[in-house]
């Protein structure tokens, strides 16, 4: 065994493994017909390095990671050759950056110039680019590429080489081009721990997974840690982006953003806050309601909140005059509310707050439910009391009638009869 190291050099495993280390990553053992895998993380990105045959089985080294292509900046960059320069002359696109002995040794093709300038100026990337034998590094559209569907936004960032690569600190120096290289396409090189405006861009990006042989991606992670970093800073501009994520699938994220806008304490926030409490899901052990109750009570609606919560189990009786001016989201809340085990109580509180309005998905969620159980009758119930007083007549403009303009009894004395115009007599004047 010792003269076949000596011969051939430690196997791609040993060096992988010592690899892994380096990174603080993991080792990903393929079996008897997969392929091994180095994962780490730097950041928001999962990078991978592994290995895969083309349609005439050639082998390749490859890395990728994918990320939040915001700019849609797209490039390739290879050491220049023959075939280059004969491209060059025929007139094929390439970007020069400005460094003449850089341009001299590589081709930079990419669909802006200035981003793609701006990219190289990085003296380490540059750096850690001439320290590779062969580089073929390039960010990719995923469309038509990849046999996984990508999310919205999201591209890949592509090393590949022919061959096994088991040259142990080439590989580190490719794990640190890559680290680089997503930290200045994504944060343009800056520390981003205090801007918010970075976070809020993180916030929106795509959450999902990327599922290939490995795990590629996992966006929501990021989204969570962007919703924490903006209760933090307490800042309001952030106040849309966080309520934007408070309807997503990822119940820790909605609790993550709720639990953000409690700390930035800004009045903006409670309307968004009150569509939620008819939130009946949980985030771990906690329902996501009784997130937004606290995050609302924080913000000084605790009588409304304590109306509508009572209202959730039956009682009405705060109900209206509580909401004031966050009638329409109250009513969202209850809407939301119908479908789930407080729906028999949501149809009733739709009812004590006269809410025509939502008349429409209270028979969707009806034709949904079907009428056969309590829910359903209660909703059932609801709307035909809500169709009875949406048929009655309405003051014109929406306007509630004062007294002195309904009709009056036979008996009522009627207007001052001093303020009667007054016949006009013969001699008068």
């Amino acid at each position: 065994m010792s003269l076949f190291k000596g011969l051939f050099g430690p196997s791609k495993e040993t060096v992988w493994r010592q690899l892994a280390e380096k990174v603080e990553g993991r080792f990903i053992e393929g079996g008897m017909f997969g392929q091994d895998a180095v994962q780490t993380t730097s950041g928001d990105w999962i990078i991978t390095l592994d290995t895969y045959s083309d349609d005439d089985m050639s082998t390749y080294t490859r890395l990728r990671a994918p990320y939040v292509n915001s700019e849609g900046l797209f490039f390739t960059i290879y050491r220049a050759g023959l075939f280059d320069r004969l491209g060059k002359l025929l007139g094929m696109r390439n970007i020069e950056i400005g460094y003449p002995r850089f341009d001299r040794q590589y081709v930079i093709k990419g669909n802006s110039e200035r981003r793609v300038r701006k990219f190289f100026e990085n003296d380490r990337i540059r750096e850690l680019i001439d320290s590779q034998p062969r580089i073929d590094l390039q960010v990719r559209d995923d469309k038509g590429w990849f046999k996984t569907k990508f999310p919205d936004g999201v591209d890949e960032l592509r090393f590949r080489r022919p061959g096994v690569i088991k040259d142990l600190g080439q590989l580190e120096r490719l794990f640190e081009l890559f680290t680089e290289s997503l930290h200045q396409l994504c944060h343009g090189g800056r520390a981003y721990a205090d801007d918010v405006n970075t976070h809020i861009k993180r916030l929106r990006g795509p959450g999902g997974e990327i599922l290939d042989k490995q795990l590629l991606w996992r966006g929501d992670p990021p989204r969570r840690d962007a919703a924490d970093a903006l209760g933090r800073r307490k800042d309001p501009r952030a106040i849309g982006a966080l309520t934007s994520v408070l309807e997503s699938g990822d119940t820790e994220l909605r609790a993550h953003a709720i639990d953000a806008l409690a700390s930035i304490a800004h009045r903006g926030a409670i309307g968004p806050l009150v569509r939620r409490l008819g939130d009946a899901s949980r985030a771990g052990a906690e329902p996501i309601r009784d997130r937004v109750a606290d995050a609302l009570t924080s913000l000084g609606q605790g009588e409304l909140v304590d109306a509508v919560l009572a209202a959730l189990t039956g009682d009405t009786s705060r109900l209206r005059d509580a909401v004031g001016g966050y009638r329409a989201q109250a009513i969202d809340a209850f809407v939301s509310a119908l479908p789930g085990p407080s729906g028999m109580h949501s149809a009733r509180a739709l009812e004590e707050l006269r809410a025509m309005e939502a008349l429409p998905e209270m028979r969707e969620v009806l034709r949904m439910t079907g009428t056969k159980g309590p829910v359903g009758a209660a909703i059932e119930a609801s709307i035909r009391e809500l169709e009875a007083r949406s048929a009655l007549p309405r003051p014109a403009a929406g306007r509630e009638a004062v007294a002195d303009t309904l009709p009056r009894v036979a008996d009522d004395p009627g207007p001052a009869t001093d303020t009667l115009p007054r016949a006009v007599k013969e001699g008068d004047g």
